[in-house]
């Protein structure tokens, strides 16, 4: 099972994933012509929801899935996903005043709609906002994956202690001697 700030970060990671999935279809709903960039937006935020928020659901009840290597790397793929969807869009966008008629004629992206303006700057910004959690994350996972290694279950872990006996008298049942014993 997951940590609790684990799943407290992927609760409001799947928030954010969903109000980009709702943001980017809606562009997508009601775009003119084709526009690549928002489909990759797509892809980030339905991978993103796909493998921080079932998948994160999956490990806290079958243990295999919360190895440590595996949790760090499906971070690192999202933190990049969701980091290249944000640039993507702010770079497709420019960022400018959604009441300037001029600016929103001339993105193709904005299409010249002050509410696809709106909805692109939105989405831009929870992407980075859940790009942020992923590094808040991936950070969790490293320090897991540094200090329990790669394949380790908390389950692993407690019954490792239970197996070395330890402690000042008591034998142990490893077969290596403790420190008192030496």
């Amino acid at each position: 099972m997951l940590g609790v700030a684990d799943n407290l970060l992927r609760l409001l990671n799947f928030c954010f994933l969903v109000i980009c999935l709702a943001f980017i279809s809606t562009l997508i709903n009601t775009q003119k012509f084709h526009i690549s960039r928002v489909n990759y937006c797509m892809f980030a935020a339905a991978y993103g929801i796909a493998t921080d928020g079932l998948y994160g659901l999956l490990a806290n009840f079958w243990e295999p899935l919360a190895w440590p290597l595996i949790l760090f790397t499906l971070d690192f793929l999202n933190f990049a996903f969701t980091l290249t969807a944000g640039i993507v869009l702010a770079v497709g966008i420019r960022a400018h005043s959604c009441k300037n008629v001029r600016y929103r004629e001339r993105n193709h992206i904005i299409q010249g709609s002050e509410n696809r303006c709106r909805i692109s700057q939105a989405a831009t910004a929870f992407f980075f906002f859940s790009m942020g959690i992923f590094i808040a994350k991936m950070v969790m996972s490293g320090i897991n994956l540094a200090s329990n290694g790669a394949f380790t279950t908390a389950s692993s872990k407690f019954g490792r202690r239970r197996r070395h006996g330890g402690g000042v008298g008591v034998p142990e049942t490893s077969g290596v001697p403790s420190i008192s014993q030496v």
